[in-house]
């Protein structure tokens, strides 16, 4: 028989049981309508993914199988794949329930269970030991249905290999469930370990991915959606919204040649990618900018506030965290506020004020000298001198964390905070200060990456959104006079990214420097065409690198105490990188 499939890309709430099962009916309905055989949704929808310890939860878990066996009786011919938690008395999966005709005809249990990242299935669940297809009857037919879990298709690091006993087991089509993190780059990289597999089993192969966010505490998880269906040659046949709920439909022959029905990202006059063509990746700073703004609208969204709060001071980090709030939310529903002080430029004034104005967004202005000097005479006065002067100038900061949180706190906004992921590794933030917020926007992106992905902002626009001057001026806290940033952030940047996302030792990036071997994209040459190489001898590159490594030890205790990262790379601090305060490791010299 032809087979339709309906690829449903939803956006569940964790832990909202009836509002998620809702959310699945709703699609099963449309989808059903418009003719598919099959519908399949994302993996755990019911409960949705991040949902750490309520898994342990034993009335919760009872619910979303009630809410399982709800969605079974609401099921006609048309078939579900739905994602939920399954049970067997204290034992507990990660599953997908087949649905038909009224009832729960079939459940798949997630083989492979992911123990890395911020992944903890192996925690949380046992694995799933039979492998077969569901079969499944309609009026025109029949079909052997092999469903598997996400991490069930990631099989390089594993011993077994469910895609391919599923099609070695007689499936004419497998759908796979995810709820698969936004990671910059990995799009491509999906496709193709979906054609992979198809190339090894000669099977099409069905992708549903979940949309939206989620958290795991120190992380907030954007998932991109981007769902997509590949034939038995390895063509692209359609593929979701990234960034966005969708409902694809695509349709299956005989023969495993498939074709686009509905919605989606598709080209009605064949497959969007032909199987001897490669999958190209998306533009780095497009996906980064994207991934961002849709992670904090779905955050703001799902923990109830309406309005974003910004402290903008002229610099490239606040620039940029501005335009994301103004993407994510509307302008209309974001404050700008600037906290000029004594030390504060009229360039980076008049760049905060230009800045707003361009964006559109509401722009208030509350000078902090006062309050500044009140603090600095209270604590003369009833303590003694102020012996450092970076005890004075975390004052500024801590004044303005002070001011904006009584703004988020009067008025109910989420305040957001700017802090890139290399100032946030070198310490370079305060504490109760600029630090303060309720997420961190810009804590996986190096500051290498703020200035690409501000850039983009101003082409994507097709005007200077983001001042000229700012991408001219040195970058600066300006918290004392004439203060500029004290790091070469050309070097220091790739090398914090060496350290989390590549997790290479200190010795190892000190190695692969001496061996010509860093990594090209990483270290770029600078805008005057300088690379790391012309800059530093060993000795000097060596040095950069430890005392690099050494401020990001003897900063952890910050980033314990910062906002939840949005993570849209291949390692962000938070959850996703789990260090110790205590840490006596020199990086093994």
């Amino acid at each position: 028989m032809t087979l339709t499939l309906s690829l449903a890309q939803l956006d569940p709430t964790t832990a909202d049981i009836d509002g998620n099962a809702a959310l699945v009916r709703d699609a099963y309905d449309r989808a059903a309508a418009a003719g598919a055989d099959v519908v399949v949704f994302p993996e755990m929808v019911v409960t949705g993914y991040c949902i750490l310890d309520l898994v342990e939860d034993d009335g919760f878990v009872d619910r979303n199988r009630a809410a399982v066996e709800e969605i079974a009786t609401h099921t006609g011919e048309t078939a579900a794949v739905v994602g939920f938690v399954d049970r067997a008395g204290d034992d507990r999966y990660n599953a997908a329930a087949v649905c038909q005709n009224g009832e729960i005809v079939g459940v798949a249990r997630k083989v492979l269970l992911p123990n890395y990242r911020y992944f903890d299935d192996e925690r949380y669940f046992e694995p799933g030991e039979r492998v077969a297809p569901v079969e499944l009857s309609f009026e025109s037919g029949s079909c052997s249905l092999g469903v598997s879990v996400c991490e069930d298709m990631w099989d390089a690091e594993y011993d077994r290999r469910p895609v391919r006993e599923l099609a070695d087991a007689g499936a004419d089509v497998v759908v796979n469930l995810n709820a698969s993190p936004f990671e910059v780059g990995k799009r491509a990289e999906r496709a193709e370990t979906i054609r992979e597999h198809v190339a090894a089993t000669g099977v099409p192969i069905v992708y549903v991915n979940t949309a939206g966010a989620a958290d795991v505490g120190r992380n907030v998880i954007v998932f991109d959606g981007d769902s997509l269906a590949v034939d038995a040659e390895g063509a692209l046949v359609a593929r979701g919204a990234q960034f966005g709920t969708d409902l694809v439909t695509v349709a299956f022959d005989d023969d495993g040649g498939g074709r686009h029905v509905a919605g989606g990202v598709a080209d009605d006059d064949g497959p969007l990618v032909s199987s001897a063509d490669p999958i190209e990746p998306e533009r780095r700073e497009k996906e980064l900018f994207e991934a961002l703004a849709f992670g904090l609208r779905e955050y703001a969204r799902k923990t109830g506030f309406e309005t974003v709060i910004e402290s903008v001071s002229g610099g490239v980090d606040s620039s940029l965290g501005l335009a994301v709030c103004a993407e994510a939310l509307g302008p209309e529903n974001v404050v700008a506020y600037n906290l000029p002080s004594a030390v504060n430029t009229e360039t980076t004034k008049g760049i905060a004020a230009e800045l707003s104005r361009n964006l559109g967004v509401d722009y208030r202005v509350v000078p902090v000298q006062s309050a500044y000097e009140t603090i600095l005479d209270t604590y003369e006065e009833h303590v003694g001198p102020v012996s450092r002067s970076v005890s004075k100038e975390n004052v500024y900061a801590r004044v303005r964390g002070l001011l904006m949180m009584l703004v988020s706190n009067d008025s109910g906004g989420l305040l957001v905070t700017n802090g890139n992921e290399t100032e946030m590794a070198l310490g370079y933030v305060t504490l109760y200060g600029d630090a303060c917020g309720g997420l961190s926007i810009l804590g996986d992106l190096s500051k290498r990456d703020v200035y690409d992905v501000a850039a983009y902002v101003n082409e994507r626009a097709g005007r200077d959104v983001i001042p000229e001057a700012v991408f001219e001026i040195p970058p600066s806290a300006e918290l004392s006079q004439d203060q500029v940033d004290p790091f070469d952030y050309d070097v220091v940047a790739p090398v914090v990214s060496d350290l989390l996302e590549a997790r290479l030792s200190p010795a190892e990036i000190v190695a692969r420097f001496e061996r010509g071997k860093l990594d090209e994209q990483r270290y770029r040459p600078d805008d005057e065409g300088r690379t790391v190489y012309d800059k530093l001898d060993a000795a000097a590159f060596e040095e950069v690198v430890y005392d690099t490594y050494r401020r990001m030890k003897r900063n952890t205790f910050k980033r314990v105490q910062t906002p939840p990262v949005v993570a849209v790379s291949a390692r962000a601090f938070g959850t996703d990188f789990r260090e110790p305060i205590i840490n006596g490791w020199d990086g093994s010299r």
